[in-house]
Parts: C-alpha cells; structure tokens; sequence
C-alpha cells in the first residue's frame, strides 16, 4: 500500500495534566508539542488540568473553568466533566484499584468521559496518549480515537516491574493502534507481553542545550570545590534517599566535597539535614543547566528507568553521569562506556542491588580522577547528541504517518 502524502497533521496529545513546570512526562509532553509545531503540525494538548498541578484524586474531580487556554505555546482543550457525575466519579476511584471491579470501573468511566472527549478531540487526525493508565484519561482519548475513527497511539513510558505495567496499563495499551517507546528494551518487553499492535522505537529528546553558567550557580551557593548533582524527585524509587547516606560516607573521608539535590519532595518523605547537603525543590530551567553545567558528576540512582532524560541533559556538558545498572541504561549508555553503572544486575526485578558503601566508594573514585571524569563525559556528550529534539521528533512523526497508513 503506497505511504499517504506526508501533509500536515491535526494532532491531539492525550495527558492527565499539562504542568511543564513539574518536569518529567509534562516537560516532555511541552518539548514535543513545540518541534512538533515547528514542523508545521497544528498540535493541541487534551487533558484535565493546565491551570495547576493535580494532586491525589484531583485527575477525577478537577474541572478548568476556562475552555481554551494556551500553556507554554500550545493550545490546550481542558476535558471537563459535569459536576453531576461526582459520586459516579467517587465510586469509579475505588473500582480501578480493585482487580475484582477495575473493568467496571473503567466502563462507568467511559460513559462520563464519552460525550465530553468527542467534543474536545473532534478534528484530530491522530490521537497521541503519553503516560501510563492509573489518571484514566488515556481510556477517554482511545474511545474518541474509535468514534472519530483516527489513530489511537500510546506512548506508555513505562518502567517494566515498577510502574505502567500493571493490568490496567494494559487494558488501555490493548486499544493502542500503535505504541511508541524509548528504548529497545520497553518494546521487547511489549512483544514478550503479545502486544498485537505495532511497536515504534522513537527515543526521547532532550534540547541541544549547554548554556548554563558555573560561575552564577557556584556564586549563588558558594560552592567552591567539588560537587555531586542530583536532579528528580527526593524519593526512594529515584535513589535520592540512597544517595544521601552514601554522601554522609563522601562527606567523613573527603570534607571539601558537596552534594546538591534538585526536585520536589515527595510526600512523606523527609530530608534528613547533612552538613554540605544542599537541599533545593522546584528549579527553574535556567538554575537547572547553570547546575549542570557547575557540577563535577551528576548522580541519580534511580530503582527504574523508562530513558533517563537527564542523563543525556547532563551529556550536553560533557559530564559523567551515575546510575543504577539497569537495563534501560546499559542499552543507552554502558554499550559506549558512557556512564558510571553500578550495582548487581537483578533482571527479574529490572533493578540493581547498590548500597550506599559501593556508591560512596565509586563516587569517590570518579571524582578523584579528572581524567576519568573527562572520558566519561565525552562518551555520554557524543551518546546524547543522538537524541536531540530536531532528530527525536522526526522520529515521532514517521510512527504517525505509519500509524495512518496502517488504518487506511
């Protein structure tokens, strides 16, 4: 069958909420929307919340009051549902966490989502759904894909034996006309699963950025000797907690060296204080590369990985990156040496064993060895340029021209 003239697409992109701010799958989600539109798409964003960050349950009963907003460039079309649906919408929240009740739930929230996500996904010639299942949104956009008879793709990012891949991931990845995925890991994950529908390889992009300034990140903290990144969310699944105890370690046997840690706190989840730590939230992008660009290595430890975006952010400087030896990772980085991979390889689990004595001591070692520290960064500024945005979008682009042809 001849490839459909690659015209200009009308493309919905399907997300819980739509707060770049918060990093992750929103900045991701921003980034994409922006090349997309750069290559002449007309792109729109259909989710629940744009105005705030949703928290808990807030992805059922938050409603925008605003039909049409604009965030960071791109137009966004709130879904919103009528308020006589709540104790529908209460009960639907306690069905999808039961195994014995989660198809219940996610037919009653069809039928509340059904009305609304046709109106606001109408005109799309495609259907892009970014992220795993649990805010339901996904279920909304894959039913309005079928009645306005477009393609309904999904980009799970899932982290397999951590998150997005439990049963009702898969219940929304089974109505996915084509899924796209990081790596070639998540997508062999997909077929060992059965996956019936095609699965595209797309990568993920980071901007070509290496402007940020040391000198007004090492001024503004007075950090003037060594110092160890870390850039996520302060949990234990990111490795946050962990790296801590291997810094008090870092911090006995070498005083002069520093630790910064960048990200929100999870609730409930406290950060203990440590003389030399320096504990920030919420960062701007410009603190975030002024960071990277004053840090002697970047380190985060995470349990899982779907990509690990700032590993390649952290490439653009030229810095060595350390992390967990996870598969995702080996595939991205260890093939080229570059990155610091520690840890013993559980592949049942899709983790490593670390602990904070084996971390400190390669971190110690790293930072020692100036020399090493130059090898490994190069290695990974030479991986990273692989994935900057101008080349991941297109990338994205084909898997909706195939997706179209496919249904046609």
């Amino acid at each position: 069958m001849a490839e459909p003239e690659k015209k200009k697409l009308k493309i919905a992109i399907s997300i819980f909420m739509f707060w770049p701010n918060t990093g992750g799958l929103q900045a991701h989600a921003e980034l994409l929307c922006k090349y997309l539109q750069e290559r002449g798409h007309d792109v729109c964003v259909v989710t629940r919340a744009a105005s705030q960050p949703l928290k808990g349950r807030d992805f059922l009963f938050f409603n925008e009051t605003v039909s049409n907003l604009t965030v960071k460039g791109t137009k966004v079309k709130p879904l919103r549902f009528a308020r006589y649906w709540t104790p529908l919408l209460w009960l639907i929240g306690k069905f999808v966490t039961r195994d014995a009740f989660r198809s219940w739930g996610t037919g009653l929230y069809r039928i509340v989502s059904r009305k609304p996500a046709r109106e606001t996904f109408a005109g799309a010639d495609i259907i892009h759904h970014v992220g795993e299942a649990a805010p339901l949104i996904g279920f909304a956009a894959a039913d309005a894909a079928r009645c306005l008879n477009v393609p309904f793709v999904v980009q799970p990012t899932c982290h397999p034996n951590h998150y997005g891949d439990t049963p009702l991931d898969f219940s929304l990845y089974a109505g996915a006309n084509r899924l796209v995925v990081h790596t070639q890991y998540e997508a062999d994950f997909f077929k060992q699963k059965q996956m019936r529908c095609p699965v595209d390889v797309v990568g993920n992009g980071i901007e070509d950025r290496s402007d940020g300034n040391a000198q007004r990140f090492r001024e503004k903290f007075g950090i003037t000797g060594p110092f160890i990144l870390y850039i996520g969310r302060k949990d234990s699944q990111k490795g946050c907690l962990l790296l801590i105890e291997a810094y008090k370690i870092i911090h006995q046997r070498q005083p002069d060296i520093r630790l910064v840690c960048m990200g929100p706190t999870v609730r409930g989840v406290e950060i203990e204080k440590v003389e030399g730590l320096f504990n920030l939230e919420f960062a701007s992008e410009e603190l975030k590369h002024d960071a990277l660009a004053a840090c002697t290595c970047l380190c985060v430890p995470s349990v899982g990985e779907s990509f690990g975006l700032v590993f390649m952010e952290a490439g653009r400087y030229g810095k060595p990156v350390v992390a967990r030896n996870v598969a995702v990772l080996r595939e991205l980085l260890g093939k080229d040496e570059a990155g610091l991979l520690l840890g013993t390889p559980d592949k049942k689990t899709n983790s490593a064993t670390l602990g904070p004595d084996e971390l400190a001591g390669a971190l110690l070692k790293l930072i020692a060895d100036p020399d090493e520290c130059r090898r490994l960064g190069e290695n990974c500024r030479r991986v990273s340029a692989q994935f900057i945005w101008p080349r991941i979008v297109e990338r994205f682009e084909a898997s909706y021209y195939r997706a179209l042809n496919h249904a046609h």
